[in-house]
């Protein structure tokens, strides 16, 4: 088998795993961005946030664990994303029309599913509407969830055809 044909036949399983990894690297360093600008969190508070949320223990200590942990669940979470988009690309043709539009709804779907869903969930706390900051989480997720998410499906369907319902 050739090089080339090598690269047509990537499994989709490394490219949904690099996908999450590149989305969960822009969106936590957007969360790290935003979270300074805003109020001056520092990066290691926000991961302990996220460890602490996961775990539903608010006096988790402030361990480099902690921080670990929630660097962890943050990139599993993503490449979580990452499956339900890949999965979905396959299914529904819309997706394959417009990156930007699916980067955009898919953005929405995942805010919508972590605000209104998933962290009231884990928090047992209802959301609570804050405009300006929905907006700007929608459109962190719109730019480090959807677009790349978008944009290596395409990539990869586009060498792959032969994988695309």
């Amino acid at each position: 088998m050739s090089n080339s044909n090598n690269k047509q036949n990537k499994p989709v399983f490394r490219t949904i795993l690099m996908a999450g990894l590149l989305a969960g690297t822009l969106d936590i360093l957007s969360a790290f961005w935003y979270g300074y600008i805003k109020s001056g969190t520092h990066p290691a508070t926000i991961l302990q946030y996220i460890s602490k949320t996961a775990f539903r223990k608010p006096e988790l200590d402030h361990s480099t664990l902690a921080i670990v942990t929630g660097l962890l669940i943050h990139y599993c979470i993503a490449v979580g994303w990452a499956v339900i988009f890949f999965a979905l690309y396959q299914k529904l043709k819309i997706m394959r029309t417009q990156i930007i539009v699916t980067a955009i709804m898919y953005g929405l779907f995942v805010w919508g599913m972590m605000n209104l869903l998933l962290l009231p969930l884990w928090t047992d706390k209802a959301f609570v509407l804050n405009p300006q900051s929905a907006i700007i989480n929608a459109i962190i997720l719109m730019l480090a969830i959807g677009l790349p998410l978008s944009v290596m499906a395409k990539k990869y369907y586009n060498h792959n055809t032969k994988n695309l319902v």
